[in-house]
């Protein structure tokens, strides 16, 4: 930033109301507007420096441009504002290349909020604190033993020791450091040296290059007292924090000024004179108001008079209330000095905040940084959200997408129980929006099919847990007992009817006196189901032809005798078997393939959460449960062998350095440096040289006739003279490095050994620590919430590998989600935190100058989500980084929040960085067959085949897991042993399908075997 008279230069805004056919002028480097040219010419001759004055009368100035502009870089002042512009621009190219990386976060860190005026003190101070403090990474000049000059090098690692206290309170041992070094002359030995051994170039490293990076990275407010900060874009990029303490704003310092004045000029007064201090300072009291300075040098002595005499009477005034006798106001020496100043304490200062506190108490910041803005699934939400909801939805509804996270997040995190392959959450999107009554779609049928299976075993049990479905019970009993039901177990009881019935038998109740005859008018789920229960149609895995809508359809039926989902059962069994069409298979089947996603979503979830409660799921819930718990066991050995390898490694290290000095390389002897002539060169030389030579005339036959084989048996010789010139320049290596003792041998590699096993136990605790993440599939776990209770989730956190399983089809993707999802404020968490009562609102605005819901718009911009079925995402490391710059620490629920994003950082980025790559790369393919199909006219039906498949990703999905364990898919009936195993036999391997091995039970394992 160009400085003008060591202040920051303003730049003049545009003007408003500009027409579109307006003749502007705009300044070079400023990029300000003018419209008028004669205010143009004025301020480009001030940028120069030359006023009208200046021009007319410059043989009588001696410098007619007076130019105070100043780069605020390097300081260099005399300049105009184009050529301060240019020295500014060259002085941070440079200084962005010289200054060191590893140095600039510490001392940023060390100057952030300082209160050092004098950029010259500061300079100082910082270059001190840095100048025998050193960092791993950096590059160092190093004085070692074994050379005689300071030596280019590294730091690799730096250990501190701290200070030693007695119990007197006596220093026994000061605090150091001790730096393990590298050479770059010597890069397999490593030194440990102090910091009187190091030091830093100082062509790197000086006052010069610290003041101008302190000048280029720091500024301060105009007043008087205001700290250092360090700018933004820097702040951000090293994660510095950037909210000015309280203690050193401009409020709180007027305030301590004052406080501070005040006894300043008591204390002048009560050298001088005492009497008048107690009443002067009993006065300021009682007004609040702040001393005058001016008047304590020149102090009249009328002035004196007056208040010594109101003094006197206020004394007595005093002692008449208290019963003592009064003095005479003439009297001035009798009566005791009035020490007001001490009977008047002085009010405490409120103790300091202890950070954390509740996030929304923490005030608002106000300098224009707000949330980056969320994105959405679909235009339509996003239009939806910043409209102020008035949109409606025809592709996915808001509501839909929290069940559609759900559902994809259970079906992969407990795929063993399904028998699903792992799949993205864009191909799941897809599947569920597939309509087509030819092209059959996998995914959509399996995890339909898949979740159907769980709720009925193949001996056509149902595995709901007791009270799952209404009247689940009754027909257990109806088939089982001849006991009367009793009628308090029915969740939905019906008056007219049996008191043991059955489904089939609740058909022919009347429909005029049962309460579900309005439920009979809107669609005809009964009769589609016929006689034949759902359960035995999911039992015998009749799910071909519309087999599996007419057992979903069923379950629904049977649902939607709870209050809880009837209005949703019967929506989609309206749509499943309307009253317009015959109740068949073939109906429901072409029904729900032109069925909304949203109809779609609603049914898949009811299923999906009566799966989540049968036995099969609990006990893959316990078995993970006993899974990590042999892992935690395995892992605390590792760690346990690691620490053992460690210390026994500190004791051989030990050892080998008491054994380097007597197995060190001698010194090479002074004539072995000395160069040797061709003429006193030994006969080994000669020989060699001789035998690698390759003179033709020295190969040529004596005779005309050329002999058979020569070619071999000169490269014979060749190989021989190139063995002999090896063995020779070991045998000179072996005399210069004289042996090595037998046991200085083994104890290297001792040493070498407990470094792998090192190694290797690392490996092992972190596969033990993926194998923890992805066993934990008790629930989905929340990053964490924001100030306005909004619900942070990354999916592949917990439960499933990051990519999805290695073996699936969808591998090759690289990731599973790929985003951060944001979910809006529960209703319980919005009352009493976002959503308030208008007293409380009062109160909030008196305290915040704002209500929380206009705080809310102000801090989160126009992507605010007011209820939890609302969602958005981030899907760019961008976003995320901005993300955790805007968190605030301070708060309870952003400090958790802002940790889990820092720990996670790297991983989140890693995935996002894979979607995206993968999308462009899809993008490009759709290209690349859009261009093939308009060149490629003689092919166009081969043609549009590949491109409806490149448009549907979810079609290329296989259920692998199903085909290995089944030896079918979950839609397709059932195989013959003797087939799938002939088939297994003859057929190669599919690509894409996963192997899952299995367990002594015969059951698949699960991720951790």
């Amino acid at each position: 930033m160009v400085l003008f008279k060591r202040k920051p230069f303003a730049l003049i805004p545009p003007p408003e109301n500009i027409s579109d056919n307006a003749e502007v002028f705009v300044m070079r480097g400023t990029g300000e507007v003018f419209t008028d040219y004669e205010k143009y010419l004025k301020r480009y001759d001030f940028l120069i420096q030359a006023s009208d004055f200046q021009q007319r009368y410059c043989c009588l100035i001696a410098n007619p441009k007076q130019k105070k502009f100043v780069d605020a870089v390097n300081g260099k002042s005399g300049l105009n504002y184009f050529d301060a512009l240019e020295s500014e621009s060259k002085s941070t190219s440079a200084i962005e290349t010289v200054f060191p990386e590893v140095l600039r976060d510490p001392i940023l860190r060390r100057v952030q909020f300082s209160t050092i005026s004098r950029i010259d003190d500061l300079v100082n101070c910082v270059y001190d604190d840095f100048k025998h403090n050193f960092f791993p990474k950096e590059e160092v000049m190093v004085m070692v033993e074994d050379f005689p000059e300071h030596r280019l090098g590294v730091i690799r690692e730096k250990a501190k020791f701290p200070q030693i206290l007695s119990q007197s309170g006596e220093v026994q041992r000061e605090a150091f450091c001790r730096y393990f070094v590298r050479l770059y002359s010597a890069p397999r030995e490593e030194y440990v040296c102090d910091d009187l051994a190091i030091r830093r170039d100082r062509k790197v490293y000086n006052k010069q290059n610290v003041r101008a990076f302190l000048k280029h990275t720091l500024f301060r407010e105009p007043w008087i007292g205001a700290p250092w900060l360090v700018r933004e874009h820097f702040a951000i990029k090293y994660r510095l924090p950037m909210d000015i303490p309280v203690h050193l704003l401009q409020e709180s310092r007027l305030l301590a000024n004052k406080v501070q004045t005040y006894p300043s000029f008591l204390s002048y007064l009560h050298q001088f004179f005492p009497d008048l201090a107690n009443a002067y300072a009993q006065q300021q009291i009682l007004q609040n108001d702040k001393p005058s300075r001016k008047r304590t040098k020149n102090f009249e002595q009328d002035e004196f008079n007056r208040m010594r005499h109101a003094e006197i009477q206020h004394q007595q005034m005093q002692e008449a209330a208290n019963g003592q006798p009064g003095t005479h106001p003439g009297n001035m020496h009798v009566n005791p000095p009035l020490n007001s100043s001490r009977t008047v304490p002085r009010p405490a200062a409120p103790p300091p905040i202890k950070y954390p506190i509740e996030d929304l108490e923490i005030p608002p910041k106000r300098n224009g940084v707000v949330r980056p803005q969320l994105q959405f699934f679909t235009d339509e939400m996003e239009n939806y959200i910043k409209r102020g909801r008035l949109t409606t939805f025809e592709d996915i509804e808001m509501e839909s997408m929290g069940m559609l996270l759900e559902v994809w997040n259970t079906l992969n995190v407990q795929c063993e129980v399904y028998a699903l392959d792992s799949f993205t959450f864009d191909d799941f999107i897809d599947a569920m929006r597939f309509r087509s009554d030819e092209t059959k779609c996998v995914l959509l049928d399996e995890v339909f099919c898949a979740t159907l299976k769980v709720l009925v075993d193949d001996k056509g049990v149902v595995n709901l847990s007791k009270g799952a479905m209404p009247e689940m019970i009754a027909e257990s009993e109806d088939e089982d007992s001849e006991d009367p039901q009793d009628e308090s177990e029915l969740s939905t009881p019906l008056p007219d009817a049996p008191a043991r019935s059955t489904r089939s038998r609740l058909s022919h109740v009347d429909p005029s006196k049962s309460p579900t005859a309005l439920v009979e008018k809107l669609h005809r789920g009964s009769e589609m189901l016929g006689d034949r229960k759902w359960s035995t149609r999911i039992g015998a895995r009749d799910f071909q032809d519309g087999g599996w809508q007419v057992a979903l359809a069923g379950v629904l039926l049977q649902l939607s005798r709870s209050a809880r989902f009837q209005a949703r059962c019967n929506d989609i069994l309206a749509w499943l078997a309307p009253t317009d069409q015959p109740p068949t298979p073939e109906t429901a089947r072409d029904q729900f393939a032109v069925m909304d996603i949203n109809l779609r979503i609603s049914a898949l979830q009811m299923i999906t959460i009566l799966s989540i409660a049968t036995p099969t799921m609990k006990n893959f819930l316990e078995q993970c449960s006993d899974d990590m718990t042999d892992v935690r066991k395995r892992k605390i050995e590792y760690q346990r062998e690691k620490k053992e390898a460690t210390a026994e490694l500190m004791i051989k290290d030990r050892e080998r350095k008491i054994l380097l000095p007597a197995n060190m390389p001698d010194s090479p002897p002074a004539e072995a440096l000395t160069p040797v002539s061709a003429n006193d060169g030994t006969p080994e030389v000669i020989d060699v040289s001789m035998a690698d030579s390759s003179d033709p005339e020295d190969e040529a036959p004596t005779s005309g006739r050329a002999l058979r084989r020569g070619n071999d048996r000169k490269r014979k010789r060749d190989e021989e003279a190139q063995r002999a010139a090896e063995e020779k320049r070991k045998a000179e290596l072996a005399k210069q490095h004289p042996k090595q003792s037998k046991e200085f041998r083994k104890l290297l590699g001792e040493i070498e050994v407990l470094k792998t096993k090192i190694m290797d136990c690392e490996e092992a605790i972190a596969e033990c620590d993926g194998d923890l993440r992805e066993a934990n599939v008790q629930r989905t776990k929340v990053l964490g919430k924001d100030r306005f209770c909004n619900r942070y989730y990354w999916f592949e956190r917990n439960g499933q590998p990051f990519g999805g399983l290695p073996n699936s089809s969808t591998a090759a993707y690289g990731y599973a989600n790929g985003r951060i999802w944001v979910q809006g404020p529960d209703e319980m968490e919005r009352e009493g935190f976002v959503d308030r009562t208008p007293e409380e609102q009062k109160v909030y605005q008196r305290v915040y100058g704002c209500t929380v819901p206009e705080r809310r718009k102000l801090e989160e911009g126009e992507t605010v989500l007011l209820s939890a079925n609302e969602w958005g995402y981030y899907d760019n490391p961008v976003l995320l980084d901005n993300l955790i710059g805007w968190l605030d620490d301070r708060g309870d629920r952003e400090k958790a929040l802002r940790r889990e994003l820092v720990l996670w950082r790297d991983t989140i980025g890693e995935y996002m960085d894979k979607q995206k790559k993968f999308k462009d790369l899809e993008a490009a393919k759709k290209l690349g067959a859009d261009e093939e199909q308009t060149s490629r006219i003689s092919t166009r039906t081969k043609t549009h085949e590949g491109l409806s498949q490149a448009k549907e990703r979810c079609l290329r999905w296989t259920n692998g897991l199903a085909i290995e364990q089944f030896g079918h898919l979950h839609s397709e009936p059932a195989k013959s042993k003797a087939k799938i195993k002939l088939k297994q036999q003859q057929l190669p391997r599919q690509k894409g399908v996963a192997t899952v091995p299995l367990n002594r039970y015969g059951k698949p394992v699960t991720r951790q075997g």
